[in-house]
């Protein structure tokens, strides 16, 4: 089968969508399929392009048996909503253009956001008699209101319209949490095409033994401390500077350090931030190489995710099936009824807290330290949770929906994956 992914994030980026926007193609290519990836030039989290790709319009280079196509795509040096919007448009034109060249496939997989990809998916989708998957990492219009970064208004409701056309002309929609999949149905996608995949992980890989100390060896002043570390993209939705927050209510604990590694457009507003409250308990740390993060989470005996208040069921934190898979325990600041929370707490591995509770979070560090057992079962819990979340058994389920069973000698569409089955 002839099979188009298309995405803006792809390798090199290895960060947030990124890291399933690169396997999902490497899978389905390792099944046998022709696989075409239709991407831009890799920019995330930095925002920032590579210096080769400066200048460029198109290119063409093959990646673990992948034939990737990237167009031009602009990269703001400071992010805001009217430039993220022509930074999306950009992308969107060029991946046209290379759809075109991509030549006719059997199955389209769209992957948003950015949402108006979509709407060259259902463009190719009628071209080519082909079938189209509108795979949801973000919903976006939701996650733009929630953090305020658009009004209600004659955008959201284009958003909305443009959005609802989507769901329409998709033959299967796809998306990544409960939360998501319930508010799809209140938006009026049918049961029938709505399809729940978790985010997965290669659980063997991300899971085994790896040398201990390297990460403290390479910051010889946290060897001996008792680290809390948070790692990934530092945006807007993520609200990171809780735990500067954190860091200045603990600033006495001297045996405690904090951890911030990362880029993204909130980075540069947290450091003025700790700067101004001089705090010795926190490093700042650049965007991490795969292997320098799997050492971090070797080396931290606690790993933070936090989450703004109203956004946890419109978007899903990529991070924490590697950091369960690595049995490691979560400190967790969102919405208490957000996904995150709920998916921590029914799996009992990690402690959640309220939003912005500064003094809750200070309490919940201060047990885990008091009390290594607690820590240690935590850890042991999130290893045998996140082997449902595995590879094989995630992507298997979409495959199974993607390539056609052949019956009779024709062709049929596979059942869709239903939510009950990734419980």
């Amino acid at each position: 089968m002839k099979l188009l992914v298309s995405s803006i994030n792809f390798w090199p980026d290895h960060s947030g969508i990124a890291l399933y926007s690169t396997d999902l193609p490497v899978y389905m290519a390792e099944k046998g399929h022709d696989v075409t990836m239709v991407t831009g030039f890799s920019y995330y989290p930095k925002w920032q392009k590579l210096p080769k790709d400066h200048r460029k319009l198109f290119a063409h280079e093959t990646y673990e048996s992948v034939r990737v196509l990237r167009g031009y795509l602009y990269v703001p040096t400071k992010v805001s909503t009217i430039r993220r919007i022509v930074h999306e448009l950009s992308f969107v034109l060029f991946a046209t253009f290379n759809f075109i060249r991509a030549g006719r496939h059997d199955c389209i997989i769209v992957i948003s956001p950015p949402l108006l990809l979509g709407l060259v998916g259902i463009t190719f989708k009628w071209l080519w008699k082909a079938r189209l998957v509108f795979h949801i990492q973000d919903l976006q219009p939701d996650a733009a209101i929630s953090l305020g970064m658009v009004k209600k208004g004659l955008l959201i409701r284009l958003l909305l319209w443009v959005e609802k056309i989507i769901y329409a002309r998709s033959d299967h929609v796809a998306t990544i949490t409960e939360g998501m999949r319930k508010r799809l149905l209140q938006k009026g996608v049918s049961s029938e095409k709505l399809g729940l995949y978790y985010n997965w992980v290669n659980v063997a890989e991300a899971g085994k033994a790896r040398e201990t100390g390297k990460f403290r060896s390479e910051h010889p002043k946290m060897k001996e401390k008792w680290l809390l570390a948070y790692a990934g993209n530092i945006g807007i939705k993520q609200g990171v500077e809780v735990l500067v927050e954190l860091a200045e209510t603990m600033r006495a604990f001297d045996h405690l350090h904090f951890v911030i590694a990362g880029d993204g457009a909130d980075k540069e507003r947290l450091q003025e931030l700790a700067a101004g409250k001089d705090l010795t308990n926190l490093t700042f740390l650049p965007f991490l190489s795969q292997t320098d993060y799997f050492d971090l989470l070797q080396d931290v005996q606690l790993c933070f995710i936090s989450q703004r208040k109203w956004t946890g069921d419109v978007f899903f934190p990529s991070k924490l099936l590697g950091i369960m898979a690595m049995s490691k325990p979560v400190l967790i600041s969102a919405d208490m009824e957000s996904e995150l929370a709920c998916f921590v707490r029914k799996h009992n591995s990690g402690l959640t807290v309220e939003t912005g509770d500064v003094n809750q979070l200070a309490a919940s560090v201060r047990r885990l330290y008091e009390d290594p057992n607690l820590l240690k079962e935590l850890g042991k819990n999130a290893r045998e949770a996140v082997k449902q979340f595995d590879r094989d058994v995630v992507l298997g389920k979409l495959l199974a929906w993607v390539q056609p069973a052949r019956r009779n000698g024709h062709s049929t569409s596979s059942p869709a994956f239903n939510s009950t089955e990734a419980k």
